[in-house]
């Protein structure tokens, strides 16, 4: 409902005088419209798009500039920002707290893209590495695990995350799940299943513990997507264990959408629809519309009839608002 609406039913009621009514009416007209989330993701965005700048910077002019100038200048650039986060950083706090300046959590973000950006080009430039990939994906995440939790920061937990992945990946493989489809390794499936239990596992002890749980969505965000597409890897290419792999993606399912329903996070009953929804397609195709039933002509019927009952539950399940809390 509208601030007119609420007003209106108010005055239905009949028991705020008609003079307070005007003089509410009046500053819901004249109060100033907040542009803190527009201003937010406007600093992000440019904050993106500066640092993508800087990487076609590097990429450009490394030759006519020199190694050890941008080397050096990316050096000066990630220490100024997290000098000025380290400044006016907040206590610590097992709870949330927000930086005393409204430009440090900003200035974190800009210096460990920097710290990316430096660390890869240390290795084009020098292979400073060698050979040991790991170490180039070890690092930052020792890095920015320990920083999210100082600076309270959910973006630098989400690249600690990516990067620890990373890191298991150069060993397992688990991110060959994303980008190489490589789903016939056993090892790669349940080692990114392994490495996603273990995320959601120790998320799940940490807000228990009371220690920073407004990240425990960004962890189960992570480890929750690389366990569905484990599950399903595991679906797809291994015959002798389908019925398990079955069972996991369902369970898994099940498990998403009660906690969807539980915290009211619609992300979640998202990615259990979506997945299972995968799940289901591909069982449906490798018994029936590919087997006995391959050539029948039902498998368009059937996208189009289950992609509109996948898309009416969805529509259902949004957040709906509280109308009855709004109008008192």
């Amino acid at each position: 409902m509208s601030p007119d609406d609420v007003l209106k039913a108010i005055n239905d009621t009949g028991i705020v005088p008609q003079e307070q009514q005007t003089q509410m009416a009046e500053f819901e007209r004249n109060k100033p419209f907040s542009l803190h989330w527009e201003l937010r993701s406007l600093l992000y965005i440019g904050i993106l798009l500066l640092s993508s700048g800087l990487g076609l910077l590097v990429y450009d002019n490394f030759d006519s500039i020199g190694h050890g100038a941008l080397l050096t200048a990316m050096a000066i650039g990630c220490g100024i920002c997290f000098f000025f986060a380290w400044r006016y950083r907040a206590d610590w706090t097992p709870g949330q707290t927000v930086s005393r300046s409204p430009f440090g959590d900003y200035a974190l973000l800009l210096g460990c893209l920097l710290f990316l950006t430096l660390e890869g080009y240390a290795q084009y430039a020098y292979t400073v590495f060698g050979n040991r990939y790991g170490l180039v994906t070890l690092l930052p995440a020792l890095l920015f695990l320990p920083m999210a939790y100082r600076f309270d920061h959910r973006g630098v937990l989400g690249m600690a995350l990516t990067a620890l992945i990373s890191w298991v990946g150069v060993s397992v493989r688990p991110l060959e799940l994303y980008f190489k489809t490589n789903f016939f390794n056993p090892s790669t499936v349940f080692s990114a299943i392994g490495l996603a239990l273990v995320l959601i596992g120790g998320a799940l002890l940490l807000e228990k513990r009371r220690i920073k749980p407004h990240f425990t969505e960004t962890y189960l965000t992570i480890g929750g997507n690389l366990l569905l597409v484990a599950l399903l890897g595991g679906l797809f290419n291994f015959d002798g264990l389908r019925l398990w792999f079955v069972l996991g993606l369902a369970v898994t399912c099940f498990v998403s959408d009660q906690y969807a329903r539980r915290r009211k996070a619609f992300l979640f009953l998202l990615m259990s629809t979506v997945y299972g929804y995968i799940g289901a397609t591909y069982l449906v195709f490798h018994y029936l519309l590919g087997g006995f039933l391959s050539g029948s002509g039902l498998d368009y019927w059937y996208f189009i009839l289950t992609g509109i009952v996948l898309i009416a539950y969805l529509l259902r399940q949004l957040p709906k608002r509280n109308t009855a809390n709004e109008s008192i």
